[in-house]
């Protein structure tokens, strides 16, 4: 009968050397390291009053050091980071093989919003020393990050109002069959009321009277978003500008917007500001901005224009959808505008006067005579279920949106949208599939704010460290 080597996986081991020697010398977590002494931890520092009292405290720059490498491997939740930090190496060599609690790691992730911004800045201005924050191409980008609280914690206004008075009932009835209902159930019971009633008093803060409107009762900022999923659930809108020569994410921010219409220039606005704060407002200017077509929005795109950005945003064609049973022949573009006395052309010949501007003063509407119109053959295919005559919209910046629209169809507007959908959306793919930011992990927007200044300064910092490369338009082109 043959022999093997007998089974030692019980046996204790002892290991001969110290945590630096055994750590690889292209590890990972020495390039976190060797990028975070670089920078300065002073507002972290602040917070900490245990200089004479008090133990000792793990050093905030291990901690950060710990969330960023726990982000580059996918994202873990605080529990199982804390075992990490028993066990790995990495994770032992950042820390000192001190201790470090999962409460402290909690309290680490969302407690130092501020001190976050400033690290995030400093990581910037790293990038610019190193040439890889241009910042005269900008792309903007928002998506729906799902929230932590779960999607049938979303309730409507009737649907709750219904669900308290059913609980009121119950807990009446329970106080008649027993004068003291056992302790578990009283407190169940009291604090279901509790929820529903704050949730509703949210609602009424909000505005929300409508007995269809909807709030998420555990976590009611998140609202109730239409995800990637095609579903519904409670999400964030999270809004990001980068550089579309490097990749760097510029600015970052959640808006409680339900879509990106009217979020460009404020966008650019703080990218500027964010650039400026880096560089010591040495900063030059923005010069370009891509985006989506749910950016385009009228007003901003001229006063970006006349600012000096140059604006590369495709027109909303679902917005400008023709209207139910009107032919091709007849839809808004086959009206002729005639500058010299102001009104609108129809295919077959009649005038359209100036009538009025649009409730969002961006359009002029111009309408034919009714009895002209009725009179019309052609009114079935025209403008069969109106009883007034047909109405055109003309945008008051018709120049400037026919300019926009003859740019994007240039060797550079393409070379621009192509760098927006690779940078941009490749920014969105790093932080959705490498950190693993698909949702949020932490309850409300504090701490949906907080992991996305986390995942920010470590999509910056692997720039930074030469562990991702950086993204240009040259690269996106080819």
């Amino acid at each position: 009968m043959p022999r093997y080597v007998s089974d030692n996986r019980a046996q204790t081991l002892f290991v001969n050397g110290s945590l630096d020697g055994l750590l690889p010398d292209n590890s990972v977590a020495r390039l976190v390291w060797a990028a975070l002494e670089q920078l300065d931890f002073g507002p972290f520092d602040a917070v900490y009053k245990n200089d004479e009292t008090g133990r000792p405290a793990v050093e905030p720059r291990r901690l950060a050091a710990v969330w960023i490498l726990a982000l580059l491997r996918g994202g873990m939740p605080s529990l199982d980071l804390e075992r990490q930090c028993e066990r790995d190496l990495e994770f032992r060599w950042l820390l000192g093989d001190a201790p470090v609690k999962k409460s402290t790691l909690c309290a680490f992730r969302t407690g130092h919003l501020e001190a976050l911004t400033d690290l995030g800045a400093q990581v910037l201005a790293a990038l610019g020393r190193g040439d890889l924050l241009p910042g005269k191409s900008m792309g903007v980008d928002g998506s729906m990050i799902r929230a932590a609280a779960s999607c049938r914690a979303v309730r409507s206004r009737e649907r709750m109002e219904k669900r308290l008075n059913r609980l009121k009932k119950v807990i009446a009835q329970k106080l008649e069959e027993s004068d003291a209902p056992e302790e578990k159930t009283a407190k169940t019971l009291e604090h279901k009321l509790n929820r529903l009633e704050r949730a509703l008093q949210e609602m009424d803060a909000l505005g929300r009277t409508d007995p269809k409107d909807c709030i998420t009762v555990s976590e009611p900022e998140a609202d109730r978003r239409k995800l990637k999923t095609g579903g519904f659930g409670p999400a964030y809108n999270v809004q990001v500008a980068a550089d579309l020569d490097s990749g760097a994410l510029v600015h970052a921010e959640i808006v409680q917007q339900g879509n990106d219409e009217g979020q460009l220039a404020p966008q650019l606005e703080q990218a500027q500001d964010a650039l400026d704060a880096a560089l010591d407002k040495n900063a030059a200017p923005i010069q370009s901005a891509a985006a989506d077509s749910g950016y385009h929005n009228r007003k901003q795109l001229a006063a970006l224009e006349e600012n000096g950005i140059r604006c590369f945003v495709p027109e909303d064609r679902a917005k400008n959808r023709k209207p139910k049973g009107v032919s091709e022949e007849f839809v808004g573009d086959a009206f002729e505008y005639e500058a010299d006395t102001d009104t609108m052309r129809c295919p077959a010949g009649q005038t359209l006067r100036r009538r009025k501007l649009n409730n969002d003063k961006t359009s002029v509407v111009y309408q034919a005579p009714k009895a002209v119109c009725h009179a019309c053959p052609n009114k079935p295919q025209c403008c069969p279920q109106t009883k007034e005559g047909r109405s055109v919209n003309r945008p008051v910046e018709a120049e400037l949106l026919s300019e926009l629209a003859q740019r994007l169809e240039t060797p550079e507007g393409r070379r621009m949208r192509t760098a927006r959908w690779c940078v941009v959306e490749g920014v969105f793919a790093r932080i959705k599939g490498l950190l693993g930011w698909t949702r949020c992990r932490t309850w409300g927007l504090k701490g949906a704010q907080a992991e996305l200044k986390w995942h920010q300064l470590t999509h910056n910092l692997c720039l930074l460290t030469g562990i991702w490369q950086p993204m240009s338009q040259t690269a996106a082109a080819a």
